[in-house]
This record gives structure tokens, C-alpha cells and sequence, in this order.
């Protein structure tokens, strides 16, 4: 079997290509390096990524996962082929990808946790997506990003203390996203301390005006016109 040397013109033609962006032209060189490698995975796998730049996601599909079939090991394979799945909103098929990939253990293995969360708690899988943004975020400790879904699960079971928690972390990344103060709001509320709920819906008001749900909070806490 023909061997792909890495320091091939034509390769590193492609792979310029590529890391500039232009798409078409990346597809051409690979599809073309393709037909002289049939069987490396590599080029396979850049190929999918470039039909998924291209946005043709059936396309970026099928060659990741001829790239699997080539080599089985190929974690990265796995993710991106559960971004496709998940991009063309194929939730069960990209969890399974995403799950392939946490179990594979490969370098991807820390944003796969998290594709694993945010898939589970939009198929209503609370625990199990509780589990993975756990998991992902003892693995990325310095990413807030699972915290705003895992603080939604820890609201949907009472667990304010622990919801408020996370969204305090949350919170000093991001001071002006609207629903995080709205979320510590109902945690406090839910924790009786019903000062500090009021500041939170307020917050809210300051940062969107027109947040009907805040409004009706404050008028329920207040009795005041708003």
C-alpha cells in the first residue's frame, strides 16, 4: 500500500489550502490526494472537515466515517463526525459519536462531555446530564460553559443552594447576560432570601427592560406597579 509522506508537495499544497479556508479549492487537492490514497485516514478526515466547512454535513458524515473504518482509533473522527451528527440535528446518532469519543479517551474526550450534557438535557436526560457537565467541567475548570444547563437542572430539583452556586461562578464571567441574574433570582427566592432575589430580578430589568418575567417577579415580591 502507497505510503503518504507528510512532506509531499501536493500535501502540503492541500493542507494551505486548508488552513487558509479556501474550502473549494482544499477540496479539490484532497479529493485528488484521495484517489492516489485510498486508504489514509487523514486525508480522509481533513476531506470531511472540508465538506463540512462547505456546509454539505451528508457529505462530511460519510467521510468521517470512512475515516473510522480506516482507523478505528481515530477519537477526533468521533467528535467531529458528532458535530456533523448534531449540526444536522441528529441527536441520538451524535450522542452516541460523543460518547464513543468520552470512552475512547482521546484528546477530544473534554468537549465530547459536554456535547454529551447539552444533548441529555435537551432529550430530558437530567441526570445523566448533570453527570457530564460535572464531568467536563472537573476536567476544563477554567470553561463556565456547562454551568448555565447545570444550574437549569439543579432549579428543575430544588437544588438551590447548588443551582445559585454555579451561577455565581457564572455570573462573574459574564455580568450582563440577562438570564443568569434572572436564575440566581429564582434560586434565592427558592432559598428564602428574598432580598437578594429582588436585586437579582432588578438586574434583570436593568440589563432588559422589557423582561416580562421579572417584572411579574418583582410585582409578586414588591406589590408595586411596574
Amino acid at each position: 500500500m502507497k505510503e503518504l509522506n507528510q512532506t509531499d508537495p501536493a500535501y502540503v499544497a492541500a493542507m494551505t489550502l486548508y488552513m487558509n479556508g479556501q474550502w473549494q479549492e482544499a477540496e479539490q487537492a484532497f479529493e485528488k490526494l484521495l484517489g492516489e490514497f485510498p486508504d489514509n485516514a487523514f486525508i480522509m478526515l481533513n476531506l470531511a472537515q472540508v465538506y463540512y466547512s462547505l456546509g454539505r454535513l451528508d457529505e462530511a458524515i460519510e467521510m468521517n466515517k470512512k475515516a473510522l473504518e480506516a482507523n478505528p482509533e481515530l477519537g477526533i473522527a468521533y467528535y467531529r463526525l458528532g458535530v456533523c451528527y448534531f449540526r444536522a440535528g441528529r441527536l441520538v446518532r451524535a450522542l452516541e459519536a460523543f460518547n464513543s469519543v468520552v470512552e475512547s479517551k482521546s484528546q477530544s474526550h473534554a468537549m465530547a462531555r459536554y456535547f454529551v450534557g447539552l444533548i441529555n438535557f435537551f432529550l430530558g436526560n437530567d441526570d445523566t446530564a448533570d453527570e457530564a457537565f460535572a464531568n467536563f467541567r472537573g476536567i476544563s475548570k477554567e470553561s463556565m460553559i456547562a454551568n448555565f444547563f447545570q444550574a437549569q437542572i439543579k432549579l428543575k430539583q430544588n437544588k438551590h443552594q447548588e443551582a445559585l452556586d454555579l451561577l455565581k461562578e457564572l455570573a462573574v464571567e459574564t455580568p450582563k447576560f440577562s438570564e443568569v441574574h434572572y436564575m440566581m433570582g429564582q434560586a434565592l427566592y427558592g432559598l428564602h432570601q428574598n432580598t437578594e432575589a429582588i436585586r437579582c430580578f432588578q438586574k434583570v430589568l436593568e440589563i432588559n427592560p422589557d423582561d416580562n418575567r421579572a417584572k411579574t417577579k418583582l410585582t409578586l415580591m414588591t406589590d408595586m406597579d411596574w
